[in-house]
């Protein structure tokens, strides 16, 4: 017989917030800057995009640049962000701001815990 659903449930729990404390104590103060719908002000008819910053801890890697797909630059970084203080799911398009420079979301890639999520890892570029 294999873990039962209880099991598993008692496994997320746990590895959630493990998670969320190896971050916190191997990573950086960063800013995630969420892209929001675009808004229209009819006032001054400009269009604008809606932004949420929220205060993040990251670990950072850098990224070898031999990938043979193309899709790795000099200068791109995973940061790896845990899922449990977040109250949305990182897509491609956000932004982290990391020591003063904007680096855009090119990709995003999710690592479970049971049907939850428990990291993100974010393929970003400057």
């Amino acid at each position: 017989s294999g873990v039962g659903e209880a099991g598993m449930s008692r496994l997320d729990e746990t590895v959630r917030p493990l998670a969320a404390r190896l971050v916190a104590r191997a990573g950086t103060a960063m800013t995630w800057r969420r892209a929001g719908p675009p808004a229209y002000d009819p006032a001054t008819g400009a269009v604008t995009a809606a932004e949420t910053d929220t205060a993040v801890t990251g670990v950072i890697d850098e990224v070898e640049t031999g990938h043979p797909d193309g899709l790795v630059r000099r200068g791109d970084r995973i940061v790896t962000l845990a899922a449990e203080p977040l109250d949305a799911e990182p897509a491609p398009g956000d932004a982290l701001l990391i020591g003063g420079a904007v680096h855009r979301v090119v990709t995003v890639t999710t690592t479970w815990a049971g049907d939850r999520p428990a990291l993100y890892r974010l393929h970003v570029r400057r």
